[in-house]
This record gives C-alpha cells, sequence and structure tokens, in this order.
C-alpha cells in the first residue's frame, strides 16, 4: 500500500504530544460556563467531561486498568472519576503524565496511533462544539484515517463479505479485500472519512460522499464505528 511522505516520517509519539498540546490549549483557555457547555457530537458529555475522557485514557492505560478498554463502562469511568474538578486541574494531571506516555508511545507506535485517533477525534468534536475553525488537513488527522480505514475493511469482510476499495484522496489507497462476495468504493478525504465513519455526520451526509456503488447495506451494517449517526446535517 502506497504512502505519502509525510505519512512515512510521521512519529506517532511526536503526533501525540502535539495534539496533546493542541487540546490543552484549548480547554485552558475556557471559562468555567465554557468548558461546562454541551458537546453536540458526544451528547452525554461537556467540555470537561471530553477533557476528563483523554486525560482519563492515559492515567488508565499507564496504571494496567484496561479491562473494558474502550466500552461505554470504561470511559464513563473516566469522567465520574474526575466529577467536579476544574478543566485546569485535569489539564495539570493529564501534563503530568507527559513524560510516561511519550516514552510508553515511542516503544509502542500502534499505542500512539490508537490514542491520537482518539485524541484528534475529540479535538474535532471540541472544535465544533465551540465553532472554532479545524484543520481538516493536519499529518495526525489523517493518521488517524489510516488506523480507521483498515478496521471498516475488516468489519465490512467479517460481517458482511464486502470488499470495501477507499481512496483518501489526500492520503493512501486501501484496495478492496480478496475473497469479497460483492465490493463497493468509496473516494474522500481523510477527515470527511473520519468524520463520517466515527458516527459525527448525518446518514444522509455519509450517503452522499463519492461512492462506487450502493452504500445502503453497508451503512445499514457494518459502517459506524461508535453507535448510531446523528439525525440532523453536521456543519463540519
Amino acid at each position: 500500500m502506497h504512502k505519502t511522505s509525510d505519512m512515512e516520517i510521521a512519529d506517532p509519539a511526536a503526533l501525540y504530544a502535539d495534539a496533546r498540546s493542541k487540546a490543552i490549549d484549548i480547554f485552558r483557555s475556557l471559562s468555567e460556563a465554557e468548558a461546562g457547555a454541551p458537546v453536540p457530537l458526544n451528547p452525554a458529555w461537556r467540555l470537561v467531561d471530553v477533557a476528563a475522557h483523554v486525560c482519563g485514557i492515559v492515567d488508565d492505560v499507564l496504571h494496567g486498568n484496561v479491562d473494558g478498554l474502550g466500552t461505554d463502562a470504561w470511559t464513563a469511568a473516566q469522567v465520574d472519576k474526575r466529577a467536579g474538578l476544574s478543566v485546569a486541574t485535569i489539564c495539570d494531571e493529564w501534563e503530568g503524565y507527559s513524560e510516561r506516555v511519550d516514552q510508553m508511545v515511542a516503544g509502542n507506535p500502534f499505542f500512539g496511533v490508537r490514542i491520537t485517533g482518539d485524541l484528534i477525534i475529540h479535538i474535532h468534536d471540541v472544535q465544533h462544539a465551540l465553532g472554532l475553525k479545524v484543520d481538516q488537513g493536519d499529518v495526525a488527522t489523517r493518521a488517524a484515517a489510516d488506523r480507521y480505514a483498515p478496521s471498516l475493511q475488516e468489519r465490512a469482510m467479517e460481517q458482511m463479505q464486502l470488499g470495501i476499495a477507499l481512496r483518501l484522496t489526500d492520503g493512501d489507497r486501501y484496495p478492496e479485500p480478496e475473497g469479497a462476495t460483492s465490493t463497493i468504493g468509496l473516494r474522500c478525504s481523510s477527515y470527511d472519512f473520519l468524520r463520517s465513519v466515527t458516527g459525527r455526520r448525518s446518514r444522509r451526509q455519509v450517503a452522499a460522499l463519492d461512492w462506487d456503488g450502493d452504500p445502503t447495506a453497508l451503512l445499514d451494517g457494518a459502517w459506524n464505528t461508535y453507535g448510531p449517526m446523528p439525525d440532523d446535517d453536521v456543519s463540519i
């Protein structure tokens, strides 16, 4: 599979550290009232709860609390643990883990790609909630898409025997897997793919992407990673 040049040299530790710095700058800029504002694309969470989650991931992994990793219960516990704390206090805790988590990512690049992918998705959610400009073409976004693309292909094959040929216009090509009983193609940017496959776009928006074939069965089945798509179109 062909990789673009900056993806080839991208350092997962540096990508995560940069995304963490970006997120902390946003969180520390919030007033107390702003920190308590809802995040429309994380319906159960406020901005301070998103900070608690991304900090809590690092806390849990560093301390071996990985039973149920990625489940709703696991992430809810991260938020509950920091209930009542200010966003500044949560940022202090998160920054306190920096040296250890950066060393862990340097030794385990795949872990770095995973936590960077989760973090960049939530940065986009926070920017959406605050009406901030989103950098849709940064390397971290493309690296996150690079993680989710093979996962989608695997799900579609396992659940539907459907082969997806994916072309990210600013990144990589993912040829359809062998052995599929039917195939479909998708062409879009890394950002549009990432927002769509993680439930941040309405079904109408996802169906309107540049498909080669009818995506109805895929959207009814293996498409979404994180639950139902929003009913209404999303502005970013």
